[in-house]
């Protein structure tokens, strides 16, 4: 659990080799590059090519009509290629002749588009006066008279009638059409009358329309409208298969992406390289069992370079990089999570690993849905090419499920089944489960309970032993006696207490002068920073009120208990109502049951994963850490080949 040491160095070479050795250290990922220089880079047209790219791309995506699977809306599966690919690509295709295709083809669909939606809104307008069948041009206004044509709210048609008539009785109001809601009208009166209309109309909720002139009836006009429309479909239809045709440079356009992404971040890096007229010079931080790897890849590029090692700069942090082994690598997640040790803290991922396990096994809490997590972990790693966040959290599950198939078997718990279920038919199985079952959660909570509590009470005493060792090792000894080990011998003395006060009044007598003795030496160690004795003697009485927090952190750990019982009644439930629809209908009942098992156990089993991730995660981090671990330590981010769409084959 220890950190990766760090080495920084400093890389000089010639400047006619600076692009080839950029391309190496990019393809071996091996340095942390160091900005040493504010040297401006040319300015360059990437991102403007990358854009383009993208655009072209996301079109084309788009075209083909490619269907993603739930995983691969989050993980996109990227081609597999090869260096020599690359070059044979980048040689022999003419992206840029793709991408003027591609524009020309996207402005004329966006015309269509535009057509046919602007058609649509037009058909709409005409659809309700269909049943004119006169010129719509004929509706436009005379010498004598005034046409207005518009709509009027159904509930206020009568309202509206009678205002119009009381103004005037030389009007005439025509019903075209009626909606659920709205009467289509066309209202004629004489312009002798228009400033009386002008005022009266907007108090009412008479709603204006404007219908084209057009020379023909309204039912022709929408004719017409829909014979354009289905033209311009045509068109669109046309064009998309002329777009068609582009698809089978979808995979040559990724790769051209990703090559100019790697060429921007290329030049990017160059910007943090202090350059002369002859030569460069790259500084950065790498793994100290890394350096003489680097060197012979370099010797394998140039002789020409000189690579050293130089000291770090007074109070200089180096970027972290943990390392664990394989079966606690996983857990790497959760660190990261919370943030990467400092360099002078301890990695806490395998102290983390044991427990996680264990409280993530202990809140799903059954076989059946153990076992079914690790196959479906298993699918997936072997299904997807996930990135390095996804496979450990899908080994983390692996191990979790292993974790949980055992706390199964130790409660009894198999798909919310238990063994007292089984029939008599298959006694020798039920008696061995039942052999195998030590405690029943449903039964017998208080005993789950104790167990979960003693679990936190173990895991917070090892984290304060932790912290107590951290201390000793940076040589922080009265750090390490008077704020942690004084706290420890308190805390285990009021554990004593608790325990002994059920079991003996001479231990209790003890366990009593235990706590007496480690409350005053917290007293008198606790207040130790203040200037003057009464505020040391404060401080230190005030520090006791700590054990409330301890106890509420103890506490916590009872939601192993709550997720645990949670999981079991739920798929207990599940079990109990699949089995009153196997009786209640003959055939269908049955059928019934079999998706209501299927479909409520998948059901639990996400939202009991989901709970047994979080809420370990939160006891890891909330009261866990808090004992030992700070974090915040800068991430060691090497030099390397960053892709959208590709993967080097290696």
């Amino acid at each position: 659990m220890s950190l990766v040491e760090m080495q920084k160095v400093n890389l000089i070479a010639f400047s006619q080799y600076k692009d080839q050795i950029l391309q190496l250290l990019q393809d071996c990922e091996l340095i942390h590059i160091l900005k040493i220089s504010d040297q401006p880079i040319v300015k360059n047209d990437f991102d403007y090519k990358l854009a383009e790219l993208k655009s072209t791309i996301a079109f084309l995506g788009h075209i083909g009509q490619h269907k993603k699977s739930f995983i691969e809306s989050f993980v996109p599966p990227k081609d597999e290629i090869t260096q020599e690919e690359i070059k044979n690509t980048l040689n022999n295709f003419d992206y840029q002749a793709i991408i003027n295709q591609y524009k020309q083809l996207e402005n004329k669909l966006n015309n269509l588009k535009n057509l046919i939606n602007e058609l649509q809104t037009e058909y709409d307008k005409v659809a309700p006066w269909a049943s004119l069948d006169i010129p719509l041009e004929t509706l436009n206004c005379s010498k004598k008279t005034r046409i207005l044509t518009g709509t009027v709210k159904k509930k206020n048609l009568e309202e509206f009638q009678n205002k119009i008539t009381a103004l005037s009785r030389n009007t005439e109001i025509n019903i075209v059409s009626e909606s659920r809601a709205q009467v289509y009208l066309v209202l004629v009166y004489l312009n002798e009358n228009q400033e009386a209309f002008n005022q009266l109309l907007p108090k009412t909720d008479f709603n204006p329309i404007i219908l084209p002139s057009s020379k023909r009836a309204a039912s022709k006009e929408l004719a017409q409208i829909l014979k354009v429309k289905k033209e311009a479909q045509e068109e669109t239809n046309k064009q998309l298969t002329e777009a068609k045709q582009l698809l089978p440079n979808l995979s040559k356009l990724k790769l051209t992406y990703d090559y100019f992404l790697e060429q921007k971040n290329q030049l990017l890096a160059k910007e943090n390289f202090f350059m002369s007229q002859h030569t460069f010079v790259i500084e950065g931080w790498i793994k100290k069992k890394d350096f003489n790897r680097l060197k012979v890849k370099l010797k394998s590029l140039t002789q020409a370079f000189e690579l050293y090692r130089i000291k770090p700069e007074e109070n200089e942090k180096p970027p972290v990089v943990i390392e664990n082994p394989k079966l606690a690598s996983p857990f790497e997640l959760i660190t990261k999570v919370y943030g990467n040790p400092k360099n002078d803290e301890l990695d806490p991922t395998l102290p983390l690993s044991f427990f996680f396990a264990l409280f993530f096994g202990m809140c799903l809490g059954d076989f059946g849905y153990g076992l079914s997590l690790i196959l479906i972990s298993i699918y997936f790693l072997k299904k997807y090419k996930l990135p390095q966040g996804g496979q450990d959290l899908f080994e983390l599950f692996i191990l979790g499920g292993g974790v949980a198939m055992l706390v199964g078997i130790l409660t009894g718990t198999y798909f919310g089944f238990t063994p007292d279920g089984i029939p008599n038919t298959l006694l020798p199985l039920k008696n061995v489960l039942l052999s195998l079952q030590i405690v029943n959660p449903i039964k017998n909570p208080l005993t789950m309970l104790i167990i979960s509590l003693a679990l936190g009470v173990i895991q917070i005493f090892f984290g304060i032993s932790l912290q107590i060792y951290n201390n000793i090792r940076n040589k922080r000894y009265l750090e390490a006696l008077f704020d942690d080990a004084f706290w420890m011998f308190f805390l285990g003395s009021l554990v004593f207490l608790i325990v002994s006060s059920a079991m003996s009044l001479e231990s209790a007598a003890i366990a009593s002068k235990m706590s007496i003795l480690g409350a005053i030496s917290l007293i008198l160690t606790q207040g130790r920073h203040k200037k003057n004795i009464i505020q040391k003697f404060l401080s230190g009485l005030l520090s006791l009120y700590k054990v409330t927090s301890y106890m509420g952190d103890t506490l916590s750990y009872s939601r192993l208990l709550a997720l645990g019982m949670s999981s079991a009644i739920i798929g207990s439930v599940i079990n109990i109502l699949a089995g009153m629809l196997n009786g209640s209908v003959p055939i269908l009942g049955f059928i019934l049951m079999i998706v209501l098992l299927i479909f409520g156990h998948v059901f639990n089993l996400i939202i009991s994963t989901l709970g047994a991730f979080v809420h370990s995660m939160r006891l890891q981090m909330v009261e866990f850490f808090s004992k030992f671990y700070e974090g915040g330590g800068m991430e060691f981010k090497p030099f390397k080949r960053e892709a959208e769409y590709t993967i080097i084959r290696r």
